[in-house]
């Protein structure tokens, strides 16, 4: 899910299609009587969809499933966020009244008189909510989101009902209603929420574009981008009281005059980039309507590993940052290919995903822009230095090489628990699922269709 450019003259949906798959290698009961009895099929992919009226006004920018799957988050243009649940017979639930569940898909009248109620949906941010980040569940039920407002809002889940921003109300079709009057932390109606402001980080100048939580063990971390240039991580100071949140280090990647096309690095890179990847995405005119500073970040969630992450820009450009324990600061580290059209004009990154590492010798990160491309970028991982007194444990990163996926537009990507597949999204509608084979070559093994049908693409 994102936002179009504003070129486009696209109505927003009001529909969320979710797919899920299932592996199946038996007949069902309706068809064994018809299936011969030879050898066995190979594996095949069956999936089912679930089509919801996700109720927001505006376009959904952005969604995010928590760590179990159980559970995802809508972030809209309209301000508000709303969380789903899967419920025990497979549906997904949308905003609970008074402790009962609306029906899968089911409008909530969040506003109604008569005893109040408690509601999944809020107003998160005075502007739109440009992404959601769901923490790990040691930490407890922990949302993240980034807002245009220049903030990013720590939100908890709590037993009861408490006041947002402004809890919106909904007319009787179930949505937002325009005409009704909110104010700012007291809402109207008896309506409240479950989840609850625990800190508002408004550091940054400009909108905050991208927000991320860090594994698991790197502790309660999240960072932040935004469209000043400046990538901002934060530490919770006690897990126990989400309340005081530290500034634990700034990435001044691009300034944000002349379109964020300089680095404003002291650091180095010690990762042994080339010429091509040095002026990959960095040199060029840069477009006004590309002055976005950080489009993307994501976190290495490799556990041997130190606190690293790739973020994308919109001059095009991809950089690894990693955390230097002797310097204190975060330095960039390699500097990826990045994106741009084929006459060298820097094109944005649209989103950037860096593979789970369950064993690999070298790291997968994905990358897509506005140039149409979809990268797989190959980093592969080495012993540190000798002299270095941590080398037993850190470890070095080196580039070893970039392949094109496709060159239709991909908006969003994602990959999968173990790293081994990646899906992709764009405004055609379409979901496709990549996978390497046992050469390397990356192909497309599946395509979901996201409309009512739920047609889905054979998988291999």
């Amino acid at each position: 899910f994102c936002q179009p450019p504003s070129s486009y003259n696209i109505a927003p949906t009001r529909h969320i299609h979710l797919n899920q798959g299932t592996m199946n290698t038996a007949p069902t009961p309706t068809t064994a009587a018809n299936t011969p009895t030879t050898a066995s099929k190979p594996l095949k992919l069956v999936a089912t969809s679930q089509t919801l009226p996700h109720g927001h006004l505006d376009y959904v920018l952005d969604m995010a499933f928590d760590y179990y799957g159980r559970r995802f988050a809508t972030a809209s243009g309209d301000r508000t966020v709303r969380v789903w649940d899967l419920n025990g017979d497979g549906l997904w639930m949308g905003s609970e009244l008074g402790g009962g569940g609306a029906g899968a898909g089911t409008p909530s009248t969040s506003g109604a008189s008569g005893g109040g109620s408690t509601t999944n949906e809020w107003q998160a941010h005075r502007g739109a909510v440009h992404r959601i980040s769901w923490a790990h569940p040691e930490f407890g039920q922990l949302l993240a989101t980034a807002g245009a407002d220049h903030a990013v809002v720590i939100w908890e889940e709590r037993e009861g009902g408490f006041k947002s921003l402004a809890t919106p109300e909904r007319n009787e079709q179930g949505f937002l209603d325009t005409n009704a009057h909110t104010s700012v932390g007291g809402g109207s109606g008896d309506a409240t929420s479950r989840w609850v402001n625990k800190a508002t980080l408004s550091d940054a100048r400009r909108a905050v574009t991208t927000v991320e939580f860090a594994p698991r063990h790197l502790g309660l971390r999240l960072a932040s981008g935004s469209a000043d240039g400046v990538v901002r991580i934060y530490e919770a100071l006690d897990t126990m009281n989400l309340n005081h949140w530290k500034l634990d280090g700034v990435i001044e990647a691009e300034v944000e005059e002349g379109g964020g096309g300089s680095s404003a690095l002291d650091g180095g890179n010690e990762g042994g980039r080339g010429d091509n990847e040095r002026n990959s995405g960095l040199d060029g005119n840069v477009s006004s309507n590309e002055n976005m500073g950080v489009s993307s970040l994501s976190w290495c969630t490799g556990r041997f590993e130190p606190p690293t992450l790739v973020t994308g820009f919109s001059s095009g450009r991809v950089s690894i940052y990693r955390y230097d324990d002797g310097q204190r600061s975060w330095l960039e580290y390699i500097r990826l290919p990045g994106h741009a059209t084929a006459s060298g004009v820097p094109r944005g990154v649209l989103d950037v995903a860096w593979a789970p590492n369950v064993g690999r010798s070298y790291h997968l990160i994905a990358s897509c822009g506005k140039d149409n491309q979809l990268k797989v970028h190959r980093v592969k991982r080495g012993r540190g230095n000798k002299g270095d007194a941590e080398g037993a444990s850190s470890s070095s990163l080196v580039y070893e090489g970039t392949e094109v996926l496709d060159r239709t537009q991909a908006w969003r990507i994602q990959w999968n628990v173990t790293g081994t597949v990646l899906a992709s999204s764009g405004d055609g509608g379409v979901v496709k699922l990549w996978k390497s084979d046992f050469q390397g070559r990356w192909k497309c093994v599946s395509e979901i269709v996201g409309d009512s049908t739920g047609m889905a693409g054979g998988a291999q």
